[in-house]
């Protein structure tokens, strides 16, 4: 059994995530559908579909920062 930690979520603006790029792990909750629909990405951003955003969590490195994003 996963072990959760305790996440404190908050908005950032384009701002704030430009100015932390090097430290902050971006995550494209997009369905698979949208993601074809325009395959244009964050770079290096990792897809997680938002109704797996769950059960991903674990393979999402947790020493960062995430920011999701979705059309």
């Amino acid at each position: 059994m996963a072990t959760r930690t305790k996440v404190s979520i908050k908005r950032m603006s384009l701002e704030e995530a430009r100015k932390q790029m090097e430290d902050l792990v971006f995550v494209d909750a997009r369905s698979a559908t949208a993601l074809v629909r325009n395959p244009q990405q964050v770079p290096g951003a990792i897809h997680v579909p938002i109704k797996k955003l769950d059960e991903g969590l674990t393979e999402l490195p947790g020493n960062h920062v995430l920011v999701t994003y979705c059309t």
